[in-house]
């Protein structure tokens, strides 16, 4: 099943490093800029006016920067706004050799939507774009409850970008039969970054339950009350057209400061945007992740161990991660937990589940967040009540007003929830 979900990827064109867990032995480059020695500064007029603009004395970005030695800084000089992306040729034609392009082909497309601001209802749900589906692959085993899919979408130009966190609207086809009209939009969190699993920009993934109503005395899926929309999702065919809107929100967004910790909860398919903030801070070669100095912790809650959602692709961060801390000095850490309900216990002998973790590492999680770390939400609706009541019954032993301190992280901006 998982090996189905690679393979989708790796038929989509997605880069080597992005599928790591495949091919584990590959190592990303990573040009470090070295310490400039004092009789370097003095030879270069020690970095004030006397230094000719553009020199590189004292520091050259083709060197010893993220350029590292691709030729790519004197090709953006010379021709200027005339410079073209060598990845944009490359995708047109040889697609299929994508996984194994160099590593300044996957520099340069990791580059350009880093200044796109916060794009918002680019297009709007009344008047939708066709996005075309470009793969699909069901993500949990046979003996998991429900069913899960990750769907690949290429969006049309004219919807221009989304950053990661941000959710997109599906509008499903046909009319809605107690009305009469067209369907309402249904939003989805995004579970990619803003480059996309084929990392050209031109994608957006979806993490999509589909949502069936089964009957409790016979057991059996009721199709007359099955999720319209998750439901034309899930059994989409590579080609066939979606009507996507959007995107929205600002809710979920990484934070700015490079140095804060982020603790990311998630039940289910919640974990679509917290795929998007990995993917960016530990696979992706941007700078965000270059900058990332601080931890990520992903609490993750599923019924069951073949229910986990992108295991192999965690496997492969925390991989990178390890590497990266032991051969380049990284401070940078990943932490991932699961709380498998039928399958794990808490410290009382009951199912463990997502609050129960955050309970048993309450002291860690409140110095963090009194620290200035940020906490996000994402999943059903139901998990936030035994997640605040867990966290109210350690603030009240610790002699903390929980009301007031929740108020604190809300109003610093620390807090942020997603449920559906």
């Amino acid at each position: 099943m998982k090996l189905t979900f690679t393979l989708l990827l790796l038929c989509l064109g997605l880069p080597s490093v992005v599928a790591f867990h495949v091919q584990p032995s590959l190592q990303r480059v990573t040009t470090h800029r070295m310490a400039v020695s004092d009789d370097r500064v003095r030879q270069a007029g020690a970095g004030i006016a006397l230094v000719p603009t553009g020199n590189r004395q004292l520091f050259d970005p083709e060197l010893e920067g993220k350029c590292s030695g691709t030729g790519s800084l004197d090709s953006r000089l010379s021709q200027g706004a005339q410079y073209q992306y060598y990845y944009d040729s490359y995708l047109a034609t040889v697609p299929e050799l994508l996984p194994s392009s160099p590593p300044s082909v996957l520099d340069d497309a990791q580059h350009w939507l880093e200044d796109i601001g916060l794009p918002s209802n680019t297009v709007k749900p009344k008047e939708p774009l066709p996005a075309q589906v470009l793969g699909r692959a069901r993500l949990i085993g046979d003996d998991a409850p429900g069913d899960i899919q990750h769907i690949v979408l290429q969006l049309p130009a004219a919807f221009g970008h989304y950053v990661e966190g941000q959710s997109l609207s599906v509008i499903p086809p046909g009319l809605d039969t107690t009305t009469g009209k067209p369907h309402k939009p249904r939003l989805y969190s995004i579970a990619s970054t803003r480059y996309g699993d084929l990392l050209d920009g031109r994608t957006v993934s979806l993490c999509v339950r589909r949502a069936e109503y089964y009957d409790p005395i016979t057991g059996v899926a009721d199709p007359e009350k099955q999720g319209v929309c998750s439901n034309f999702l899930c059994n989409t065919q590579v080609g066939d057209v979606v009507q996507v809107a959007g995107p929205v929100g600002k809710t979920m967004l990484l934070p700015e400061d490079p140095s804060k910790d982020i603790i990311m909860v998630a039940t289910g398919t919640g974990i679509a945007p917290f795929r998007g903030f990995l993917h960016r801070l530990f696979m992706e070669n941007t700078v965000s992740r270059h900058l990332f100095n601080a931890k990520a912790w992903l609490i993750l809650g599923v019924p069951v161990r073949s229910g986990l959602l992108y295991q192999e692709e965690l496997q492969a961060m925390q991989q990178n991660n390890q590497q990266a801390r032991q051969q380049q000095g990284s401070v940078a850490d990943l932490e991932v937990t699961y709380a498998i309900s039928r399958e794990m216990k808490n410290a009382q002998g009951g199912k463990l589940y997502v609050q129960d973790v955050l309970a048993a590492r309450a002291d860690e999680l409140f110095s963090k967040l009194d620290h200035g770390a940020v906490i996000y939400f994402c999943g059903l609706k139901g998990m936030m009540p035994g997640i605040l009541t867990a966290l109210e019954q350690v603030a009240t032993r610790q002699g903390i007003d929980w009301s007031t301190k929740l108020k604190e992280w809300q109003a610093n901006h620390q807090w942020h929830v997603e449920v559906y």
